[in-house]
């Protein structure tokens, strides 16, 4: 949250206090469809996938790593169930702050509300970036692109997620990285 402003020792402070710190297994869910989501996480260890089911099959949205703040938007927002699903990826470690904590520390720290802000702007520019690779690139540019931004996590992430996440099947991405290999 430094890297936004600069906030005070005692606004670290309260929102540390805010925080409750969780581990999660490998697999183990934070948030399911249909469920509302009370948490702001920030992972401190390991990583998270966020996805949605469409037609019975699980479309990969983002994948979270260490120190990025992050929650299911449209439901943490709207205080409503939401169709996100949140799920460990490997044994992760986690910072969590409930909504209704977050909006009274927003309340009584500006500095804080508007490193929110920001983060939610990131939060927007990230999906719209995710959304334009979709609708713009072959699937190989798609592939070449995740590869080179996100190399480690290719290592990390099953294949069927990175397939899913980049709107092409299982088989599609096993000729990509077979043509890639040559």
């Amino acid at each position: 949250m430094n890297d936004i402003r600069k906030l005070d020792a005692d606004v670290i402070r309260s929102f540390d206090e805010g925080c409750e710190y969780i581990d999660v297994a490998r697999n183990e869910y934070l948030l399911r469809d249909g469920e509302v989501c009370n948490y702001l996480y920030i992972i401190t260890e390991g990583l998270v996938r966020m996805y949605y089911i469409k037609e019975d099959e699980e479309i990969s949205s983002m994948f979270l790593e260490p120190f990025a703040p992050f929650t299911a938007p449209d439901s943490f927002y709207s205080r409503k169930p939401g169709y996100m699903c949140l799920q460990a990826v490997v044994p992760t470690r986690l910072a969590r702050i409930h909504y209704h904590r977050l909006q009274q520390l927003y309340d009584q720290h500006p500095d804080l509300n508007y490193v929110g802000r920001v983060i939610t702007e990131r939060y927007f520019v990230k999906s719209e970036e995710r959304l334009q690779l979709l609708r713009k690139q072959s699937a190989e540019e798609r592939y070449q692109y995740f590869a080179e931004a996100y190399p480690e996590l290719l290592l990390k992430i099953p294949l069927k997620y990175i397939a899913s996440y980049l709107g092409i099947t299982n088989e599609t991405l096993s000729r990509i990285r077979n043509k890639i290999r040559k």
